[in-house]
C-alpha cells in the first residue's frame, strides 16, 4: 500500500506560532488545487489553484490536522504550533494504476505503465465503488462491449466484443478453471469477496496461455495476508431474498502467512415476463435460485529470502432449484502448489502444479437419489525460468504439461451403462523476450508451441508487442496469433436431448482448431488528474466451430463451417474533479461479421458505453462515497433461424432466416458507501434505477433484470476496528 510522504518541517522541534501556511503538491512536483485542510475542533481551509493554503490558529497549542485530496492517501498528524510556520505537504497517490504491478500480459511481474500489451486493471477500490458482487457486474460496469445473458436451461453466457465464452479464458491467480455449460465456465465460482484486482487482456492470448485465449484473458488476482492478523466479516441482503455472508481471516508471521476465505449465498427463484405488443404476458422464464458455498485456503512459507512455497486449495458447492422434484448440484475441488526460487539476482525458477475437479449432479429430494452427469478434471504442471540480463532485458522460457479428462451425459455409454469418458494430453514449450531501451522503447516478443494428443501436428502461437513512450503519451502496437482446440464435447458428443431419439447432437473427431490473427493499436495519455486511452483492433478467426442442423434427420453436427472478422474501437476518459468528484467515460464500437449460410449470425451490439460519476468526502473517522454508474447499449438487428426449406438445386435442407430488431436500452445503478473509523463499511444500492425491462427476454435482449432491485451490505474489518479504539485510548 502506498504511504503518504509528508515533508513536514514543523514537528514538536519547530514549535512556536499561530499561522500555518504552505503548498500541497504531489511527488512529481505538481500542485493539488482545492485540497481540503482540516483542523480537529476548528474550521477547515481549501488550497487555491496554486495548491497554497493558510490557516490562522486562535492560540498556540497542539492540534490534529487532516489533509484530503481525491485519489491520494489521507494524512493525519498531531502538530505543535507556537509561531508562524511554513510547511509544504507532499502527497502520494492512493491508487495509481500506472504504478501497479500486473502479471497477465507478460506472465512476469511488470509495472502497468511499462507493459507493451494493452491491459485493463479493475482494482478492489473500483469494485467497492459500485457495490459489484459478481464477475458479470464487475465487467459490465467497468468495460463497454461486455454483455451477460442466459441461454438454454438458464445457463449464463457472455459476449465480449463479438467473442463468446469459449473464446475468453478465465483464470484465478493464473490458473485455468475446469467445467463448462453452453461453452461458458461456471461464473458463480468466481467469488469477488477476496479480490485484489482483475486484469483483462483483450485480443489473442494463446502465445502465453494456449487454447481458449483466442479472444482474451480475464485473470482474477486474490489478496494475500500482509498484516500480523486481519479479519473481515461481511453480509448483504437484497431483492428476491438475496443473502450473502462472507469472512476472510489472514495471518502473517514473517516467514509464514495464511489466508482463509469463506462465502455463502442464497437467492430465491424469480421470473422474467416476456410480453406481446399490447402488454400481455406470453412467456415467463425462471431465473433459478439456490445456494452457493465457496471456501478457499492459501498458505505461504518463506524458507529463506528468495525461496518460498505456496499451497492453495478450494471447495465449491452450488445447488440450483431447477424444480420441486429435481435440484442441480455442482461441486468443485481444486488444489495446487507453487515453488518460487530466486537462484540469484538474475535468475528465477518457478515450479507449479494445479489440480481442478468439477462435477455436475442431479439430486432428487423425494428419493434422495443422486446421479452424476458430468465430470471434468484438469491436471497442469508448469516450470518457468526467467533470466535478467539487465533490469530491462528479461528472457523467459517454460514448459507445461496439461491433462484433461471429461465424463459427460452428452457422450455414449459403456457396456455397463455408465457414461463414457475421454481424455486429452497437451505438451507445451514457450519462450519470451522482454526488453526496453532508453526508457522509451519497450518490446515483448514470444512463441508458444502446443502439441495436443488429439492432433498430429503441433500448433505455433507467435506474438510481438511494442510500446513507444514519451511522457505523458504511450503508443502500443501488438500482433498475436491465437487458437482454440476443439473441446472433448465437440469431438465426441452423442447426445439425445429428449432421450426419445427426437433430436441428437453428434460430435466430430475430425474437427480442426480455430485459428486467429489479432492486431491492436493503442494510444494512452495520462496525467495526475486525467487520462485518455484509445484502442483500435482487428481479429480474424477461421475454421469457427458450430453445429450444423439437419431437419430431415433431426440432428445437429459439429463442423468447421465459417470465419469471422471482428474490428472495433475503444475510448476511455477519466477525470479527477475538484471537491471530491470523479468522472469516467468509456465507449466501444465493434463490427462483428460471423457469416453462416450467407447471413451475419453475430449478436454483438455495435455501440456500447459506460459512465460513472463518483463523489468522495472524507474526514478523519468518516468517509462517504456516492457512485452513479450507467450502461448504454445500442440497438441490434439479429438474423434468427425461422425454419428450414429444401434447396431445389442440392436437395438439402437449408435454414431460412428472418431479421429481429432489438431496441437500444440503458441501465443505471446508484451505490452509496459510508465507511466509519476506517473499519466499518455500509453500502446501500439501487440497481436498474429507472426500472428498465425488455419486452422479451432471450439471449440477445441484453438485460436480464426483473426491474428495479435494492440491496444493503455491511462489512467490518475487525483488525482495523481494534486498532482504531486503541488509538482512541
Amino acid at each position: 500500500m502506498w504511504t503518504v510522504a509528508v515533508c513536514l518541517l514543523a514537528l514538536p522541534a519547530l514549535l512556536p506560532a499561530q499561522r500555518l501556511s504552505g503548498v500541497v503538491h504531489d511527488a512529481a512536483g505538481g500542485v493539488l488545487p482545492l485540497a481540503t485542510f482540516q483542523v480537529q475542533g476548528g474550521k477547515g481551509a481549501v488550497t487555491d489553484v496554486d495548491g497554497r493554503f493558510q490557516y490562522r490558529f486562535a492560540k498556540p497549542g497542539t492540534y490534529r490536522i487532516s489533509i484530503r485530496y481525491m485519489g491520494y492517501h489521507p494524512y493525519d498528524a498531531v502538530i505543535s504550533i507556537h509561531k508562524d510556520t511554513a510547511v509544504d505537504f507532499v502527497m502520494e497517490p492512493e491508487h495509481n494504476q500506472l504504478g501497479e504491478v500486473v502479471v497477465t500480459g507478460t506472465r512476469t511481474p511488470k509495472m502497468l505503465k511499462d507493459i507493451p500489451v494493452v491491459t485493463t486493471v479493475i482494482s478492489e477500490r473500483e469494485i467497492e465503488k459500485t457495490g459489484s458482487m459478481t464477475i458479470a457486474d464487475v465487467l459490465q460496469t467497468e468495460i463497454p462491449g461486455v454483455e451477460f445473458g442466459r441461454q438454454m436451461d438458464g445457463q449464463v453466457v457472455m459476449n465480449m466484443q463479438g467473442m463468446g465464452g469459449s473464446d475468453i479464458l478465465f483464470l484465478i491467480d493464473g490458473e485455468k478453471m475446469a467445467g463448462e455449460s453452453m461453452n461458458n465456465i461456471d461464473y458463480e465460482r468466481l467469488n469477488m469477496d477476496n479480490v485484489e484486482r482483475v486484469e483483462i487482456v483483450r485480443g489473442a492470448g494463446s502465445a502465453l496461455y494456449g487454447s481458449n485465449a483466442v479472444g482474451g484473458v480475464v485473470n482474477i488476482i486474490t489478496k494475500e495476508a500482509d498484516e500480523p492478523w486481519s479479519l473481515n466479516l461481511n453480509g448483504r441482503y437484497g431483492s428476491h431474498n438475496e443473502q450473502r455472508y462472507g469472512a476472510t481471516l489472514g495471518f502473517n508471521r514473517g516467514k509464514f502467512s495464511s489466508t482463509t476465505n469463506a462465502s455463502y449465498k442464497f437467492v430465491d427463484t424469480y421470473w422474467l415476463d416476456s410480453k406481446d405488443s399490447v402488454g400481455n404476458i406470453v412467456e415467463s422464464s425462471p431465473i433459478y435460485g439456490g445456494r452457493n458455498l465457496n471456501v478457499n485456503q492459501a498458505f505461504r512459507y518463506d524458507f529463506r529470502p528468495g525461496l518460498s512455497l505456496k499451497l492453495r486449495g478450494s471447495f465449491y458447492h452450488r445447488e440450483r432449484d431447477y424444480s420441486e422434484t429435481r435440484k442441480n448440484r455442482y461441486y468443485d475441488g481444486s488444489a495446487g502448489a507453487t515453488l518460487n526460487y530466486e537462484i540469484n539476482d538474475k535468475a528465477h525458477l518457478r515450479f507449479n502444479y494445479a489440480f481442478d475437479l468439477y462435477n455436475k449432479n442431479n439430486f432428487y429430494p423425494v428419493t434422495e437419489l443422486t446421479t452424476l452427469e458430468y465430470r471434468n478434471v484438469y491436471n497442469t504442471a508448469n516450470v518457468q525460468f526467467d533470466y535478467r540480463f539487465t533490469e530491462k532485458n528479461i528472457l523467459t522460457v517454460g514448459a507445461e504439461y496439461f491433462n484433461e479428462s471429461l465424463l459427460s451425459n452428452q457422450f455414449d455409454t459403456t457396456e455397463s451403462g455408465d457414461w463414457m469418458s475421454y481424455e486429452a494430453h497437451t505438451a507445451v514449450a514457450y519462450a519470451q523476450h522482454d526488453i526496453s531501451f532508453q526508457e522509451r522503447y519497450f518490446l515483448v516478443y514470444g512463441l508458444r508451441m502446443d502439441y495436443n494428443s488429439q492432433f498430429k501436428l503441433p500448433h505455433l502461437s507467435p506474438k510481438v508487442s511494442f510500446m513507444y513512450k514519451i511522457n505523458p503519451v504511450s503508443i502500443r502496437l501488438s500482433y498475436a496469433g491465437g487458437f482454440r482446440a476443439p473441446s472433448l464435447k465437440e469431438r465426441y458428443s452423442n447426445y439425445d436431448m429428449g432421450n426419445q431419439g427426437w433430436f441428437i447432437i453428434y460430435g466430430n473427431p475430425d474437427l480442426r482448431p480455430e485459428k486467429s490473427q489479432n492486431a491492436t493499436l493503442s494510444l494512452e495519455y495520462a496525467r495526475k488528474s486525467a487520462s485518455f486511452t484509445a484502442t483500435g483492433y482487428y481479429n480474424y478467426t477461421r475454421d469457427k466451430i458450430t453445429t450444423v442442423y439437419n431437419e430431415r434427420q433431426d440432428t445437429a453436427f459439429y463442423r468447421n463451417v465459417y470465419s469471422s472478422h471482428t474490428a472495433g474501437f475503444d475510448a476511455n476518459l477519466m477525470f479527477k474533479l475538484p471537491y471530491g468528484f470523479g468522472l469516467k467515460l468509456s465507449y466501444s464500437y465493434v463490427y462483428d461479421l460471423q457469416k453462416v449460410d450467407g447471413v451475419n449470425a453475430s449478436y454483438a451490439r455495435p455501440h456500447t458505453g459506460v459512465l460513472r460519476l463518483d463523489y468522495h468526502y472524507e474526514k478523519s473517522w468518516y468517509q462517504l462515497g456516492v457512485s452513479l454508474s450507467g450502461r448504454v447499449l445500442s440497438a441490434l438487428t439479429q438474423n434468427n433461424i425461422a425454419g428450414y426449406e429444401q434447396d431445389p438445386e442440392t436437395g438439402m435442407e437449408v435454414a431460412v432466416y428472418e431479421e429481429t430488431r432489438y431496441p437500444a436500452y440503458t441501465l443505471w445503478k446508484l451505490n452509496v458507501n459510508q465507511r466509519f473509523m476506517d473499519a466499518v463499511s455500509l453500502n446501500v444500492g439501487i440497481d436498474n434505477l429507472f426500472n428498465y425491462r425488455p419486452q422479451a427476454y432471450d439471449l440477445v435482449s441484453g438485460s436480464l433484470s426483473p426491474g428495479i432491485t435494492f440491496y444493503v451490505s455491511l462489512s467490518m474489518d475487525i483488525d482495523d476496528l481494534t486498532r482504531f479504539f486503541k488509538r482512541g485510548r
